[in-house]
């Protein structure tokens, strides 16, 4: 939960001081808050130098910035404007055309930021004042934010908002990125009851939560699910609501309840109804994988041709802006993943392979396509090969600091030890297993890698190993950039 442990900003206070207090009070580095600040614009040019310019007041960032610098701080943008202004005018005897610019003067335009949308733009249905779905968080993240009265700051432009943590989803992970999204989650909540604001917003919001969740390795209440698939069936989007049960469907899957991923992905099918390529390509391929789990075989390979068909009918139709990320690499990586929980290896390989090919298929999604590959070689009886996929999963799990990724690399390493056997065991599982030792303290959790069988501790890590790594200093660079 999001906790504003700072007082508001103090009427005199200017930027650079408020900047650096907030930030020291989450304990972010000036490199951590620029890595923020640009997954969430989209920009990848901001450095921590401009940070540092800013709170030592060298340059005063434009409202662009002052809109990211308040969704990534979760702190109110009034305070930060009103600090800016307090800035300006202290500095306006001294200030010259040099100083007084801004980071948007030397970079390509920023996009459009949370705030007021343009006129004419369209505008989503609105419920009722008061029509909050039942099962959505309506309490604070922290002082001043425990009414149900929405912020006028909390209804500009949500789905600017949105994208922003989309953004920030990929790219980054932690718990820092959960509180964002929850604090945006109850804004949006309070927005609906409010009678200003898209009720599917708070649904996308939910579907964004529960993988961030997911990722930072925290349950989601059950009750938060609902209230989102009642928000978007109160918003009249039928397919977002249906996503969001294929996203229920897709956990379930993966942590071994194959009765309750049926259950939600033919509950995603039948609430989405006819829906739009994109989203009928996705759910079907959540049908896929709760079928595999269940051990279904015929059911799987239904859905996944049901899955091809859908893609190929996908062309210039408009599109879900959820659904950003579904691309050819994406829907490869997610029928492999059916084929390999269905015990069908030699279908799953290539599949997996061209998606892990394809460069938008990285961190979190990367990890687990290569634990997919590497159980796909493991039933196809190469060992050498799993080992190696699997060095690529720890890599990438240490990279993401995904808990979900880290599940699957454990259960992974148990079936990788159990298909050695006790005898002897192969110079590629004898690598990754040293390399998991000297990667354990760059995973989610700093969880130890599980006890190695037959074979006794040498007290450190073998050279070979650690040089496949990079070694462990620049596995650990490697992470904390």
């Amino acid at each position: 939960m999001s906790q504003r442990i700072d007082p508001p900003a103090h009427p005199g206070e200017t930027l650079g001081v408020l900047l650096t207090r907030l930030r020291q009070a989450q304990g972010k580095s000036q490199v951590r808050l620029a890595g923020l600040l640009c997954a969430a614009s989209g920009l990848p040019t901001l450095t921590r130098h401009e940070i540092s310019r800013w709170e030592r007041e060298e340059r005063i960032p434009s409202r662009v910035w002052l809109c990211w610098l308040a969704l990534v701080l979760d702190t109110s943008l009034d305070d930060l404007e009103r600090a800016a202004a307090h800035t300006r005018r202290r500095r306006e005897p001294t200030m010259t055309a040099p100083t007084i610019s801004t980071v948007t003067a030397t970079i390509r335009p920023a996009p459009r930021p949370p705030g007021p949308a343009p006129a004419g733009a369209s505008t989503d249905r609105v419920a009722p004042p008061g029509s909050v779905p039942r099962g959505l968080p309506t309490h604070g993240a922290g002082p001043g934010m425990g009414t149900d009265t929405a912020r006028p700051s909390e209804v500009d432009d949500v789905g600017g908002r949105i994208a922003g943590l989309r953004r920030m989803d990929d790219l980054v992970a932690g718990p820092e990125l959960v509180a964002l999204v929850l604090a945006g989650l109850r804004s949006a909540v309070r927005a609906t009851g409010a009678g200003c604001g898209p009720p599917a917003a708070a649904a996308e919001l939910v579907q964004l939560h529960a993988w961030v969740a997911a990722d930072a390795g925290r349950p989601v209440p059950d009750g938060a699910v609902r209230g989102g698939v009642r928000a978007a069936v109160a918003g009249g989007d039928r397919a977002l609501a249906g996503h969001l049960l294929g996203c229920v469907a897709q956990a379930a899957g993966e942590r071994g309840d194959a009765r309750a991923a049926v259950r939600a992905a033919v509950a995603a099918e039948r609430v989405a109804g006819a829906c739009d390529p994109a989203t009928a390509t996705v759910l079907a391929l959540r049908a896929a994988f709760a079928a595999a789990a269940a051990g279904d075989r015929r059911s799987c390979d239904g859905a996944l041709a049901a899955a091809d068909r859908a893609h190929a009918r996908r062309g210039s139709a408009v599109e879900p802006p959820w659904l950003y990320w579904l691309d050819d690499a994406h829907v490869e990586a997610l029928a492999g993943l059916c084929l390999t929980a269905a015990g069908r290896p030699a279908a799953a390989l290539p599949r997996l392979g061209a998606a892990l090919r394809g460069p938008g298929v990285r961190f979190r999604a990367a990890g687990l396509v290569s634990a997919a590959l590497a159980r796909a070689h493991l039933s196809g009886g190469d060992l050498d090969a799993a080992c190696t996929a699997a060095a690529e999963t720890l890599l990438t799990c240490a990279e993401s600091g995904s808990f979900r990724v880290l599940r699957q690399l454990r259960s992974l390493e148990t079936a990788l030890h159990a298909a050695a056997g006790r005898g002897r065991r192969p110079a590629s599982l004898v690598v990754y297993t040293e390399l998991a030792e000297s990667a354990a303290g760059c995973l989610p959790g700093t969880a130890p890698p599980p006890a190695r069988q037959g074979h006794a501790r040498t007290g450190s890590f073998a050279a070979p190993a650690v040089a496949r790594a990079g070694g462990p200093d620049q596995l650990q660079g490697r992470v904390a950039s």
